[in-house]
């Protein structure tokens, strides 16, 4: 007998695993690299240069500080979460999509600097979860699109280059993540939870009568 709720007890606990492994990653790849004194910061993300284009896959994965990285940490682990949560298996091509876009444009509109961080792709998920929220009309994503707003409304601040005049945060690479998670929103609306079907009084009184027509069949093979 196929049980749900064990089903998705199973989906949870793989979403948090999987959220889990994936959030570790930067701190893999930071512990490494001051251990051994490694100079990761030169792989960082190099706007509009060829070499530069590596950055698109290792922006992400690299932190200036361990300030830095403690800050993307909490907001990365409820947004991989919440996305494997709802979208399943394809949310390894939508957290895909979003991490190359949010690098490529960074790539494209960024100040001539190494730009480094998961907070672009935090921008992206947050944008995504929010977008994909109003859109779609599943009680459960519109739930978690407010957690976002809640927790991360501070966000839309970061859009603005005149707040960060004179330092080193990548508000390309914010702005970057919105336009990716605005865009697969869209792009992937079709995918994930299907909403809630609502019948209307006379459609549920005539899926009675059927279900009663159902259980009252019987077949008489008696010749």
């Amino acid at each position: 007998m196929y049980d749900d709720s064990t089903e998705e007890k199973k989906e949870f606990r793989l979403a948090v695993i999987y959220s889990i492994l994936l959030t570790a990653l930067p701190w893999i790849v930071h512990i490494v690299g001051n251990i051994f004194s490694l100079r990761l910061k030169q792989y960082g993300l190099q706007p509009l240069i060829l070499e530069g284009l590596l950055g698109i896959f290792t922006m992400p994965l690299l932190h200036a500080d361990w300030g830095h990285l403690i800050s993307n940490t909490p907001a990365m682990l409820l947004l991989i979460f919440g996305l494997l949560l709802f979208y399943k298996h394809g949310a390894w091509h939508i957290l895909l999509c979003l991490y190359i876009m949010n690098g490529l444009l960074t790539w494209l509109m960024g100040r001539d600097a190494i730009h480094m961080g998961a907070s672009g792709l935090v921008y992206a998920l947050a944008a995504f979860h929010f977008t994909s929220g109003v859109i779609k009309k599943v009680p459960r994503q519109r739930a978690f699109a407010l957690l976002v707003a809640f927790l991360y409304g501070g966000f839309v601040w970061a859009f603005f280059p005149t707040l960060y005049k004179g330092t080193s945060i990548s508000w390309e690479g914010h702005l970057s993540g919105l336009l990716a998670g605005i865009t697969f929103a869209f792009y992937f609306r079709g995918e994930g939870p299907e909403p809630p079907v609502y019948l209307s009084l006379e459609e549920e009184n005539e899926e009675d009568m059927n279900e009663e027509f159902e259980d009252g069949m019987y077949f008489d093979d008696k010749k």
